[in-house]
């Protein structure tokens, strides 16, 4: 592979425990009560999405994906990088022969405050795609298709690394080839069976190389 497209939440950072913990504050100030293993398979996609599969009527995911930001800033502190991806990306990021980029289901202050600012990731990469330049979020393709086009990226040399079904279903209907990222915790054997790639540590992300 030639060109290396990221998932960023679940495979570049840690940060499922910052936006569970906050939606699971937020959907109870609307008087919703949800378990955290009741949230956490929406963890992935957009935040609107996510809500959505929540059962969330329309009219009030405006209201409550505000809430839920607003909660973020007292979860923040459990965010961290995954040890070994900074060096990995790095690595990838040095060599002239590659291409990297993000295409992520944050929005893109999200995207400032998380990537360019406290975790400076998006110094290993050409570009990135964030959740507020497509019409539809993961598991749609169209950020993918994005990113592809902004780059102008021969699709048979470019791998997605991500964590999720979502993440997946988006690489496979884009007709990408998929890399399961595994560091983050176990995952599904389904999932596993379905990746092109599956990656036990970042450095593993160096043997995709061609």
């Amino acid at each position: 592979m030639q060109n290396f497209v990221f998932d960023v939440d679940g495979t570049l950072v840690d940060s499922e425990k910052m936006y569970m913990l906050s939606m699971q504050r937020a959907l109870a100030a609307s008087g919703r009560q949800f378990e955290y293993d009741q949230l956490s398979p929406t963890f992935g996609t957009t935040g609107r999405i996510a809500l959505q599969e929540l059962g969330v009527p329309d009219s009030e995911i405006d209201g409550l994906l505000s809430t839920w930001q607003t909660y973020t800033k007292d979860t923040y502190d459990t965010m961290r990088v995954y040890p070994g991806v900074a060096t990995a990306l790095a690595q990838l990021h040095e060599n002239p022969r590659l291409k990297t980029a993000i295409v992520t289901s944050k929005y893109a202050p999200e995207y400032q405050r998380d990537l360019v600012e406290n975790f400076p990731l998006d110094q290993y990469m050409d570009n990135h795609v964030t959740a507020d330049e497509v019409e539809r979020g993961k598991p749609a393709p169209d950020s993918l298709f994005a990113i592809i086009h902004k780059m102008a990226l021969d699709p048979r040399q470019t791998i997605y690394v991500g964590d999720t079904i979502y993440d997946q279903q988006a690489a496979h209907t884009a007709g990408l080839s998929f890399a399961l990222a595994t560091w983050g915790g176990p995952k599904d054997q389904k999932l596993i069976r379905d990746s092109e790639e599956v990656l036990d540590k970042p450095h593993d992300l160096l043997n995709l190389i061609d």
